[in-house]
């Protein structure tokens, strides 16, 4: 499957470059000694950037050795990682500005897979309790929304999300899941994940819809976000699922700023999106502030947002 899904956004990216070789050629970046585009299946054992100084930083943060903040902005491979996003950025532009009848029947094809996956379920667990977790658990509709707030790279999907979704019955509201499914991150491998943001984003606030006015309107979601704008956060999301009807609930799932930074250069590294530095490292403190804000604040049912317990859900017997 994996690889008939790669074959195919071959395919469809080489298509789209030919329509537009005539108009203009595209004058790319020059990516940085060491750096080459990825052709290859990015893992642990391959990474993304294969240099020495890539593999170092990555065995560091891997043994649990965070680099400061200050050390991670000047640190070569997160300027490599930045180049090799910038690259891609500027061969695949911006795609939700593709307008092709066969762009847009995608477009719905990815929403509809989207719309049809079930809540996490544990499928196994590790000899050291590690959950792994697939996407056909049952959905249930009892209008529960829940929003996670963290860092990116702070676990709030293996900490919190997946547990609660197979607690709750809930979907999970992810707009990474839209982006990687897209063919410019498929055969960029993650790297081309600027590129197809905003597409991304766009079909995803569409499926939200659908959880406010559609068919999937009162089905439990968890909605994990960095979260750092509380008025952004009640008129995008919070209001909106209030007023269709949802008792909103908000958890936080705490990481100390540079190391969550130093994980998202990590899962970069292994094969995650990729996202350029000035995004990733600029949140801070800001998630947890917005949480303290949020938290203590009465929602339409007349509960507080927050928790009083801020551990994961246990799924019911």
């Amino acid at each position: 499957m994996k690889i008939m899904k790669r074959l195919f956004a071959l395919i469809l990216v080489t298509m789209m470059a030919l329509g537009c070789a005539f108009a203009e050629e595209k004058q790319l970046p020059e990516l940085p000694e060491g750096v080459v585009p990825v052709t290859w299946e990015v893992s642990a054992e391959h990474l993304m950037i294969q240099t020495d100084e890539a593999r170092a930083l990555y065995e560091q943060i891997a043994a649990g050795d965070y680099p400061t903040f200050e050390e991670l902005k000047a640190h070569p491979v997160v300027a490599q990682l930045d180049a090799l996003s910038a690259y891609y950025k500027a061969l695949y532009g911006n795609t939700a500005e593709i307008d092709t009848p066969e762009r847009n029947q995608l477009r719905q094809e990815k929403k509809e897979w989207f719309l049809k996956q079930g809540s996490a379920r544990t499928e196994s667990i590790s000899e050291n309790g590690e959950h792994h977790y697939v996407y056909d658990g049952e959905l249930k509709k009892e209008y529960q929304f829940e929003l996670v707030l963290g860092l990116p790279a702070s676990g709030k999907s293996t900490r919190i999300v997946d547990p609660d979704s197979e607690a709750m019955g809930a979907f999970i509201l992810d707009p990474d899941m839209i982006k990687a499914e897209l063919p410019e991150y498929i055969e960029s491998h993650g790297a081309g994940a600027d590129a197809v943001h905003f597409e991304g984003m766009k079909l995803f606030d569409e499926c939200v819809e659908e959880f406010l006015k559609g068919d999937m309107k009162g089905t439990n979601a968890i909605l994990p976000i960095v979260g750092t704008d509380l008025d952004e956060l009640m008129t995008k999301y919070i209001k909106p699922f209030e007023e269709a009807g949802y008792n909103v609930k908000v958890k936080f799932r705490e990481a100390k700023p540079n190391e969550a930074a130093a994980r998202v250069v990590m899962r970069e590294l292994r094969g995650g999106q990729l996202i350029n530095s000035k995004v990733a490292f600029e949140f801070g403190a800001g998630v947890e502030d917005v949480y303290d804000q949020l938290k203590v604040m009465i929602n339409s049912k007349g509960e507080p947002y927050g928790f009083e317990e801020e551990e994961a859900l246990v799924p019911a017997a």
